[in-house]
């Protein structure tokens, strides 16, 4: 088949939401399909074009069996809320033109959110009058109103009229929890909605077998290290994490890794904790972040304490279990409960600084916990390969677009 594929948010940008979407373009393709995909230019999450980038509506790139088009954008580093809407509306108006003229697929597929993506996607659909299928990673615009994006108004009314109109427009729809799917059911009619789970890679997996001191990427030798990777956002819950540290004090580093909307309020926030308690890092590869996990003592997974979060997993979880580290999980909902189930993390309440302290201790001082949550968190990164997905997504694909010829017969 010809499949397109309609993300905000791809490679060289690194984040959950580009591994995943280039896992299932690359996998596809492995698997005799021709794939595209439409992405905005890299410039996420700082903001700023990525050099050798942009200057054109549409960079088209080859990578791992398929194409890329990466069209232009409103970039700002500015991440207030009117800037914010601007660049998911530039992207699904660009995404848009340009997959309109694009080679006529067989299907469609559409991740998000932001939701504008979804959009831009159907329309493309319609101009060509095939199926598409929408991915859901997270509830939107529900999620957006938990992370300040979008405020109650008629702004909010016209993106959950939007969200219902796209449910039912799509041919299937796949989400990454069960909480999302049954969401889903309860507004999507009679369309079909697929559990398709968030999930490590083989890389992270590798990495556990990658033997890194803490002095060999700079980390405090004297010091227990506890690490966050990824987007310093809104949603990561972070502010009890600063006030952890100050609590346990100068034996113990949280080591904050990546850029995000909300460090500059955080780094102001450890300016008054103990010295050497709290270190910032900026974003860097994911071979160079891999040897950051392997070196630290331990990892953290967070979320902010809203309602609206609960019913989500990061990825980043899978991930931080892939590579053999003890996790300490920060969050309540979904993540919680698949954690405890697994005995991958040591869980706490989000929001509780406290409980979090205490974790971290209970690890430093545990070796035998340590060993036990390592292993049992490597295993449930093991079985939780996104590589598995493709076969569920792929069935997705081939049965909305073979329903769709079938009713053009």
């Amino acid at each position: 088949m010809r499949i397109l594929i309609f993300t905000q948010y791809f490679t060289p940008e690194i984040g959950a939401t580009q591994t995943r979407l280039h896992t299932f373009a690359a996998g596809l393709a492995e698997r005799g399909h021709d794939v595209e995909v439409v992405c905005e230019i890299p410039n996420h999450p700082q903001g700023v074009v990525r050099e050798g980038y942009g200057g054109r509506l549409v960079d088209r790139r080859r990578l791992d069996g398929f194409r890329v088009n990466y069209v232009w954008v409103r970039a700002s580093v500015e991440k207030a809320r009117r800037s914010r809407l601007l660049f998911y509306g530039s992207y699904a108006a660009a995404a848009m033109f340009v997959g309109a003229a694009l080679k006529r697929p067989d299907v469609v597929f559409a991740s998000s959110p932001p939701l504008p993506v979804a959009a831009a996607a159907a329309a493309v659909a319609a101009r060509h009058r095939v199926p598409w299928v929408m991915d859901v990673r997270d509830m939107w615009p529900a999620a957006a109103v938990a992370l300040g994006e979008l405020a109650p108004g008629r702004a909010l009314h016209a993106a959950e009229a939007l969200e219902r109109r796209l449910y039912r427009s799509a041919a299937a729809i796949t989400a990454v929890t069960p909480a999302f799917v049954r969401a889903i059911e309860a507004t999507a009619g009679d369309r079909l909605v697929k559990l398709l789970p968030n999930g490590t890679t083989q890389f992270w997996l590798d990495a556990a077998r990658l033997d890194v001191a803490k002095g060999d990427v700079g980390l405090p030798p004297d010091r227990f290290v506890w690490t966050f990777a990824g987007n310093i956002g809104k949603a990561q819950g972070l502010d009890a994490a600063i006030e952890a540290a100050k609590l346990l004090g100068p034996e113990f580093q949280l080591f904050l890794l990546g850029d995000g909307p909300a460090r500059p309020a955080l780094e102001e926030q450890a300016r008054n904790a103990p010295p050497g308690s709290v270190a910032f890092h900026d974003q860097v590869p994911p071979e160079r972040a891999a040897q950051f996990l392997r070196a630290s003592d331990a990892l953290l997974v967070s979320l902010a304490p809203d309602p609206a979060l609960e019913a989500f997993i990061p990825s980043k979880l899978y991930d931080f279990c892939a590579v053999a580290r003890p996790v300490v999980l920060a969050a309540a909902g979904e993540a919680a409960r698949v954690a405890d189930a697994e005995g991958a993390a040591l869980t706490v309440r989000p929001a509780d600084p406290d409980s979090l302290a205490t974790a971290v201790r209970r690890l430093r001082d545990d070796d035998s916990l340590k060993g036990r949550i390592s292993k049992a968190g490597h295993g449930f990164g093991a079985r939780s390969l996104r590589e598995s997905q493709l076969e569920v997504l792929e069935d997705v694909l081939v049965g909305a677009a073979r329903r769709a010829h079938g009713r053009r017969r």
